[in-house]
């Protein structure tokens, strides 16, 4: 089950006694309706390619000749090829330069404008770390975006701060703004045994035996180890996972301790990886190049690939680069524990914990990088890490490139409309310099322009006005406030679980609804929305429970500003039956 602490939230509750969460699962993100998208007999793919040297600047001064296209591995033919640069306001690009034997040459557009969006991680890291960031970000504003280039503000605890714009004072203002928001310390939930969001990840999914045994060592040595110190097991007694059926209360609290930190670290990584997906719903519908740079102290990922990899999904098809800086700098910290964290243990630290720490801050800092580093590496953008120079970072990661080369092929015969294909530009000299352009294409159609897909049913009921009862389906909400001080509304769907059809699945019985909850204005357009998920694998006992009680989903929605609008709300069941319902709320001054 998934709880998120902002944002999007999404819970079930059994009016009853509840599910255990191996029988429910839960999703939430934020609902964007989708366009029609119009598959027209295009005959080339445009490219914007930047040469970086491996100090990070852009590279000047080359010619058609020097670079190769591969389109899935298969060497295309450059049809068109120019150059902007920016280093003086009357450089205009080169003509077009068409490849021999080629047909005639079709001269790319020039660079398109430039969206920029700074996404601030302010979920993880210390104050220190955001104040760091924030300065650099300032002074990269004050210096300018480039030309033709706007930028907009995001902060993972409140979202959109700045929207585009290429006013600097209000970009910096905006930035200044930004405080910490982080929600667990790095040291842990309790100061013995120290058990750090990164150890307690290792010892709760049984991936590190001697994480384990260097804090079940240290809390041994713990003061009053065998009272309040440790973190009760969350059942109360000895876990049952994988690993370890112990009735030693230094193995049980450690487990318990681990597994209590690990939740906690694991929700604030997903509200992260939500943060990130809604930023690029929200930069998807900006004009030009899409770029999201995303500054960030770095979290932990392990076990969440499904989200990472549709928040990528996302980014590629929307056609947005990634770039990241990690905003430790040059990373260091000293030996074992950091400054300022005394051990508490009795007899100083333990061997084992002592090794453990040591040999360990590699890969912690290594699975802390590893979704900014994935998000950079699948969308074609940089990385910036391993530096204190974070103003530079800026530069490279957020400024419009000084050379930009602009450059268009042909795709081949066998490319069909709507499958998607693997680039890779690379330099025929076979220079070390760096390459960045997008990773992909959606291949032109060779048909007449017609939809790429068909909407789901569920999209078109989104937005529609009737209403449907194929499912008894109950709406019930209340408008309150965030802990900020924003209004949100609250919504409540009650599902009569007793006319839902199950299918029966390795002693299961299994369902899954889909829902959505919109808010539109008095001219029907959408003003916000979100989409959320149930896949139910009930026990016979539970469905019973469920059959008589009844189900509930909370999905809670950003409050707009004052004035009348009309809440709809669409349930569909696996068999495709649906409900929608419709509700005028008035959000007073």
């Amino acid at each position: 089950m998934r709880w998120l602490w902002a944002g999007a939230v999404c819970a079930l509750v059994a009016v009853a006694q509840p599910a255990q969460q191996d029988e429910v699962r839960v999703s939430a993100h934020v609902y964007t309706p989708p366009q029609a998208r119009l598959t027209a007999q295009v005959q080339l793919v445009q490219l914007e390619v930047v040469v970086r040297d491996p100090r990070g600047h852009a590279v000047g001064g080359l010619k058609q000749g020097d670079f190769e296209i591969l389109d899935e591995g298969k060497p295309r033919a450059i049809a068109a090829f120019s150059v902007e640069a920016r280093e003086s306001a009357s450089t205009a690009p080169s003509p077009a330069i068409p490849p021999s034997g080629a047909l005639p040459p079709v001269s790319p557009a020039q660079a398109p404008p430039r969206s920029t969006l700074l996404f601030f991680d302010d979920l993880h890291g210390t104050p220190g770390e955001l104040q760091r960031t924030q300065l650099a970000a300032r002074r990269f504003i004050k210096d300018g975006l480039g030309p033709g280039a706007s930028a907009a503000v995001y902060a993972a605890s409140e979202g959109l701060t700045a929207d585009f714009t290429a006013d600097a004072d209000a970009l910096a203002a905006a930035i200044g703004r930004l405080r910490s928001h982080t929600r667990i310390p790095e040291g842990g939930i309790l100061p013995c045994p120290r058990i750090a969001p990164y150890q307690a990840f290792l010892i709760a999914n049984n991936l590190d035996y001697s994480a384990f045994q260097a804090a079940v060592q240290e809390a041994r040595q713990c003061k009053d180890a065998d009272s309040s110190q440790i973190a009760p097991s969350p059942k109360g007694g000895a876990p049952t996972g994988r690993r370890l059926v112990s009735s030693d209360p230094a193995e049980v609290a450690v487990l318990g301790q681990a597994e209590q930190t690990w939740e906690q670290a694991r929700a604030s990584s997903l509200n992260s990886l939500d943060a990130i997906e809604n930023a690029m719903a929200r930069l998807a519908h900006a004009p030009g190049t899409r770029v999201l740079v995303m500054a960030s102290t770095g979290f932990l990922s392990g076990m969440m690939e499904s989200d990472r990899d549709r928040a990528i999904e996302r980014a590629i098809h929307a056609g947005i680069v990634v770039n990241a800086l990690d905003a430790k700098g040059l990373w260091s910290e000293p030996p074992v524990r950091p400054f300022g964290e005394d051990s508490q243990t009795v007899k100083g630290l333990p061997f084992a914990t002592f090794i453990f720490e040591a040999t360990s801050t590699g890969t912690r800092n290594d699975a802390l990088n590893a979704a900014m580093a994935e998000f950079a590496a699948a969308t074609g953008g940089l990385f910036f890490h391993n530096s204190n120079d974070l103003v530079s970072g800026f530069a490279q990661l957020a400024a419009v490139p000084e050379t930009t080369y602009l450059m268009a092929f042909r795709p081949g015969p066998e490319a069909v409309g709507g499958t998607y294909h693997k680039l890779k530009v690379r330099l025929t000299a076979g220079k070390a310099d760096h390459v960045q352009t997008r990773p992909g294409y959606l291949a032109p159609a060779t048909a007449p322009a017609e939809p790429e897909t068909a909407p789901r049913k569920l999209d078109r009921e989104a937005l529609a006005a009737d209403t449907i009862s194929e499912i008894p389906v109950q709406l019930a909400g209340r408008l309150g406030k965030t802990e900020k001080g924003d209004p949100e509304l609250s919504l409540v769907i009650h599902v009569d679980v007793g006319k839902l059809q199950f299918a029966e699945r390795d002693g299961r019985q299994t369902q899954k609804l889909a829902f959505i909850g919109v808010l539109l204005d008095a001219s029907g357009k959408l003003v916000t929305a979100k989409e959320g998920a149930m896949e139910l694998a009930l026990k016979p006992e539970t469905l019973v429970r469920l059959t008589a009680s009844g189900m509930n989903a909370a999905l809670t929605l950003g409050a707009p500003p004052p004035g009348q609008y009309r809440l709809r709300v669409v349930v569909e069941e696996t068999g495709g039956k649906m409900a929608a319902l419709n509700q005028t709320v008035e959000i007073p001054k």
